[in-house]
């Protein structure tokens, strides 16, 4: 049985059922909360590898070397490197074994004896580096028992040895400094440096590519 009834207060009319048990709902205005959306789970997760992309780049960067050029330069100096440790200073058969005559021709610059695997065109075409491009090939190490491991190597033909430079003036019409290329000095700001490991002679020592 429904009853009928006029407000009182503001004249609306509302419809009461007898003996009813149901809930009445209330609603309320002003400020809601709200659960959290796709969006918001979204632009938080594109923050944070944003962030992160960034914090990864900052800490490569710290590490890199700074003279460290560009791709292409490492890579060519490390095959200019390969190529001569492996191939054109000595036998394919035995890598990293240096001829002694022929490295020496090698760093002369004139012409090879027949059995050396390279002829005398220009150092950037026995290698294959663009004319664009600088580049020296030393060999380093030490022979005499000095303090310093890197000294530049020369080529005593009277001895038939290595000496290093600090122990001569390498300037003899006996000794060939082994240094062939353009001056080091003036790529040693943005140059890249490929170091091979190799023996002439019995004598180990470091071929050093310099490419800038």
């Amino acid at each position: 049985m429904k009853r009928w009834s006029m407000s009182d207060r503001d004249g609306t009319a509302d419809s009461r059922e007898s003996g009813s048990d149901r809930p009445s709902v209330e609603m309320t205005s002003g400020n809601r909360n709200r659960a959290q959306t796709t969006l918001d789970f979204t632009t938080g997760v594109v923050l944070f590898v944003f962030v992160l992309v960034a914090i990864f780049a900052f800490v490569a960067g710290t590490i890199q070397p700074f003279t460290a050029g560009d791709q292409e330069d490492i890579v060519a100096v490390n095959r200019v490197a390969d190529g001569l440790a492996k191939d054109t200073l000595g036998d394919p058969d035995t890598p990293y074994i240096l001829d002694a005559d022929c490295t020496v021709a090698f760093f002369e610059g004139g012409s090879p004896p027949p059995d050396c695997r390279f002829g005398s065109p220009p150092l950037r075409e026995q290698v294959g580096v663009t004319d664009s491009a600088f580049l020296n090939v030393t060999l380093r190490g030490n022979v005499s028992g000095s303090s310093s491991p890197n000294e530049l190597l020369c080529w005593d033909e009277t001895a038939g040895k290595l000496v290093e430079q600090g122990t001569t003036d390498c300037t003899g019409t006996d000794v060939e400094t082994l240094a062939v290329g353009d001056d080091a000095a003036s790529g040693a700001q943005s140059s890249v440096t490929a170091r091979r490991s190799v023996s002439i002679n019995g004598t180990s020592v470091s071929l050093v590519v310099k490419l800038w």
